[in-house]
């Protein structure tokens, strides 16, 4: 992430933190802790480049929430709050198809999760 946000100008910080492997990892986490599910890297690195990224007005967004994109925004929120750097939060949720396994005839599985494209993600910028 530091590399990226030094690299060159930017107004704009994406990030690709999951993959179906990933999902798997997350699902397994969240089950041991209803409050975990998303990349704890994420998190990692951005409190190395929080400060950087706000200095250089970079708006960061990335997929990093995982099964809990709510639990993220929350963590993120407390970090940039210890690290006192203001930061304007969103999260996009939608996806989890879990709670309708069963009616779409994959009941059993720990975790089902539908791609929802760049609406959200254009609606939170849109939105500040």
């Amino acid at each position: 992430m530091r590399e990226m946000l030094t690299g060159g100008e930017l107004d704009y910080l994406t990030g690709d933190y999951l993959a179906e492997l990933t999902m798997l990892i997350l699902g397994r986490d969240k089950m041991k802790n209803p409050e975990r599910g998303f990349a704890k890297t994420f998190l990692i690195q951005l409190e190395d480049c929080l400060g950087l990224a706000h200095d250089r007005g970079v708006r960061i967004v990335a997929n990093a929430g995982g099964l809990n994109p709510a639990g993220l925004a929350d963590a993120v929120r407390a970090l940039a709050e210890r690290l006192g750097i203001p930061a304007k939060v969103a999260h996009v949720e939608g996806d989890d198809l879990l709670p309708r396994s069963a009616e779409l005839g994959f009941a059993g599985v720990l975790t089902a999760n539908a791609y929802l494209g760049a609406w959200g993600i254009v609606d939170c910028l849109n939105a500040g």
